[in-house]
């Protein structure tokens, strides 16, 4: 029992002790996702990320909506060989500039009663790939106007027109059944400043 509880509490200490993954969105890319989203809100939106990849780091630079998905209020999913096939373009015309396909982002929306959230679901995480960013971007009916910031559970948090977005992100070290993700702290300076808010 004793040895037990040790593992877990040395596990705990090296879990707090892990430097966060962080993403950046550049300008062009919050935008994007937020205007990718809301335009089809009540359904869902999928789009593949580019940007550079470093050490619990990830530059996004641009977000591309898939133009083919099919999506509903539940999911998005894209066509495989399409995906290739933008994987084939990207690593030719962006040699040279750094840039590589960095992962993805969809977006969650109100269902029902349900507000949509930055929580992965079971279907995020069963057709996560390993080693991407993921990001999720939650659109919900505003209450209030509320001016952009990051929130200490690194979720980018604020209002546009009539809707309140916020938008998080996960990664997966791993596959596996029952797979556990990190949650990745999302920054766009560009649209919150460089002081964050805590709230």
């Amino acid at each position: 029992m004793t040895s037990k509880n040790n593992k877990k509490k040395r596990r705990t200490k090296k879990e707090k002790n892990k430097e966060p993954i962080v993403a950046y969105l550049s300008f062009p890319a919050f935008l994007t996702i937020v205007s990718s989203s809301v335009e089809v809100f009540r359904k869902e939106t999928i789009g593949y990320l580019v940007g550079i990849k470093g050490e619990n780091k990830f530059m996004v630079e641009y977000a591309i909506p898939y133009q083919t998905a099919e999506s509903g209020y539940v999911h998005a999913t894209v066509d495989m060989d399409r995906v290739s096939r933008i994987n084939e373009i990207l690593s030719k015309v962006s040699q040279g500039q750094g840039l590589e396909f960095v992962g993805d982002f969809h977006s969650h929306t109100v269902f029902g009663k349900s507000p949509a959230t930055v929580v992965p679901s079971n279907t995020d995480l069963k057709s996560t790939i390993p080693g991407e960013l993921n990001i999720i971007c939650a659109v919900n009916m505003k209450k209030r106007a509320v001016r952009w910031y990051e929130s200490r559970r690194g979720i980018l948090t604020g209002t546009i027109g009539e809707y309140r977005i916020e938008i998080g992100g996960y990664y997966v070290e791993q596959a596996g059944i029952g797979r556990k993700y990190e949650r990745v702290d999302i920054k766009c300076p560009a649209v919150t400043g460089i002081v964050e808010e805590k709230r």
